[in-house]
């Protein structure tokens, strides 16, 4: 944590001019344990196999949740991504119930080991262990910009050393080079995702849970039990369980994902991203993107297609490729979900670049920066971020009247240090 508010304080040097001259000497907060009776609804406090261990810590933009199960101890970031963990394990709980396989913490028969958290100082101790701001989350504060530069800069370092090769007469060229890139990453993508039989797919429908789940545990049992079932040729009844939570799909979207090979989806996108504007490159690094599964990209294209009439929707497609990690891509699908909620309060005229955030300029001139972070306080490290953000803003967005769309509650501090810094505040209450 202490490296990465060094590493954020460095970036926002360059952005100290834009603070009041009070919020170089101010006073921060520290987000506080808090029950998980407190911050969630009871249905996710606990339930049969499971319980969220309390204390919850937060960092300042999320609360990070232990839930301990009789399959393991799993962590997750922020209430949507802990509801998703609720109904895998009671998808565990049916198929414990159900098949022939063995499931046990960790693994399956035979020790599969799955990439389930079972250390004991997790659950002993989760507010020392999982109370930093996670790796990808500051990332979404920074410019678009950056990345550019970046990308620039690293191509004329590749061109340097095409010709300090060619000029010795030997060594690939930076065609090939990338050529071969795009060819790993692909192939890594469909290692990772398109390897889903229809088989398993229908045990997701099922079960209710997303076919390209990250849940490793339940991504192993589900593979062996569909091939046993295949093989002794007969099939499985298992109780309803409500719909994949936090995904916002239409169904024809939902079908997709269950019904069709990954591979077909593959193809009709490349399709609809062309007629977003994004180059024959820019799609394959969306499609080819290692955190954004199948169901990720389709819950982004659902999102965009909701957003018609919005100038600039590739935008949205264009910061996705280069989200870091897990975390970061939840909060970014979920901050664009609020783009299409701002959308339908007020008219939107065109999604802004420069932002990695999802932001728009509406009709009538507001700028918007969604941001779907649930629990904020006034903390050092937030205080840097919301700089960094402000220094990424494009020049029009500057000058006009700025909102920030929020998905659940802030401190009175947060509040009020918001608000000082120009931005009109539209938190968002959080669902039962």
């Amino acid at each position: 944590m202490q490296g990465l508010l060094r590493l954020s304080a460095v970036c926002v040097v360059g952005a100290l001019p834009l603070l009041p001259a009070a919020a170089v000497s101010e006073e921060f907060e520290s987000a506080p344990e808090r029950s998980a009776a407190e911050l969630l609804p009871a249905r996710l406090v606990s339930g049969p196999d499971f319980h969220v261990v309390d204390p919850v810590a937060g960092d300042g933009l999320m609360n990070h949740f232990v839930l301990e199960s009789r399959f393991g101890t799993f962590e997750a970031y922020g209430r949507q991504a802990l509801a998703v963990r609720v109904q895998e394990v009671a998808a565990l709980r049916e198929l414990a119930r159900t098949s022939d396989v063995e499931i046990v913490a960790g693994g399956v028969a035979q020790g599969v080991q799955s990439e389930i958290k079972t250390a004991t100082n997790v659950v002993t101790h989760p507010v020392e262990t999982v109370s930093g701001i996670p790796r990808g989350i500051a990332h979404l504060f920074s410019g678009y910009r950056a990345r550019g530069e970046e990308a620039v800069a690293e191509a004329k370092k590749d061109l340097q050393s095409s010709g300090d090769s060619t000029s010795a007469g030997g060594g690939e060229s930076t065609v090939a080079r990338t050529a071969e890139k795009g060819k790993r990453a692909a192939q890594s993508y469909a290692e990772r995702y398109l390897g889903v039989t229809a088989a398993e797919r229908d045990y997701y429908r099922r079960l209710a849970v997303d076919p390209y789940t990250d849940n490793q545990l339940l991504r192993d049992t589900i593979r062996r039990d569909a091939r046993i079932r295949a093989a002794a040729s007969f099939g499985i009844r298992f109780v309803g369980l409500p719909g994949i939570p936090g995904i916002a799909l239409t169904q024809r979207a939902v079908d997709a994902i269950y019904n069709e090979d990954p591979a077909v989806i593959r193809q009709r996108t490349r399709t609809t991203l062309a007629g977003y504007g994004l180059s024959a490159a820019e799609i394959d690094g969306f499609l080819d993107a290692p955190n954004m599964s199948p169901t990720r990209q389709l819950s982004l294209l659902t999102a965009a297609a909701a957003l018609k009439g919005v100038a600039g929707r590739g935008e949205l497609f264009r910061h996705s490729i280069g989200l870091t990690s897990i975390e970061e891509v939840q909060v970014y699908l979920a901050s664009v979900a609020l783009l299409v909620q701002a959308q339908a309060h007020a008219p939107l005229a065109s999604i802004v670049s420069g932002v990695r955030l999802p932001a728009a300029l509406a009709a009538d001139g507001r700028f918007l920066v969604c941001a779907a972070f649930e629990s904020i306080y006034w903390t050092e490290g937030v205080a840097q971020l919301e700089a960094q953000l402000r220094a990424a803003l494009p020049q029009p967005a500057r000058s006009a009247a700025r909102e920030v769309w929020i998905a659940g509650e802030l401190s009175a501090r947060a509040r009020a240090a918001l608000e000082s810094r120009g931005w009109e505040l539209h938190p968002q209450n959080l669902p039962p």
